[in-house]
């Protein structure tokens, strides 16, 4: 493959998640509410499969029937939250919020640890503070954060990831003249 059609596949990808991007974060919901319905389909799709697989498997495991039993409980799960869509919109809300209030202890511990070793440390430490506000906001925020939160994270995330690669291709582009 030539570093020009390389490129061009950059460029392409990038256009796509921009875009993606601006869609999810014009329809937060929308994008909410299909993660949650995607995340069901999973639990079901692999809870059969593991049942499945126990059966067909059971001459050579020993303990097969815990994995009958785990297979059927991950189907029962995404089956309830495909039945309980704001209860699975508020359960993947609240693991988000929890993940970014762990996330500020971990940052803010591991500016403090590498102080001495690192030039700017100390910069971390805003950081920290707002992963800790923002997992106050989206944790307080429940059941109405439910909504949104998930639609905006993936939003934000595929639109900067996207003008990173526009960018990328921009820079290489005309820095290599290719």
């Amino acid at each position: 493959m030539t570093e020009k059609r390389f490129l061009s596949y950059v460029l392409t990808e990038g256009i796509l998640l921009t875009i993606l991007g601006l869609a999810m974060l014009m329809l937060p919901k929308v994008t909410t509410i299909t993660f949650g319905m995607m995340i069901c389909l999973a639990f079901i799709i692999y809870g059969g499969y593991k049942a499945i697989n126990a059966i067909l498997t059971r001459n050579y495991t020993r303990h097969f029937i815990l994995n009958i039993i785990l297979g059927l409980i991950l189907m029962a799960l995404g089956i309830f939250l495909f039945m309980a869509p704001m209860f699975n919109l508020v359960l993947i809300t609240s693991i988000i919020g929890v993940y970014f209030l762990l996330e500020s202890v971990s940052t803010c511990a591991f500016a403090i640890q590498n102080r001495k070793t690192l030039y700017f440390w100390w910069a971390d430490i805003p950081v920290a503070v707002l992963q800790f506000l923002l997992g106050l906001i989206i944790i307080l925020g429940l059941p109405s954060t439910a909504l949104w939160v998930v639609g905006i994270l993936a939003g934000v995330n595929f639109l900067i990831t996207g003008m990173i690669m526009i960018s990328m291709f921009i820079a290489t582009k005309y820095t290599y003249s290719i």
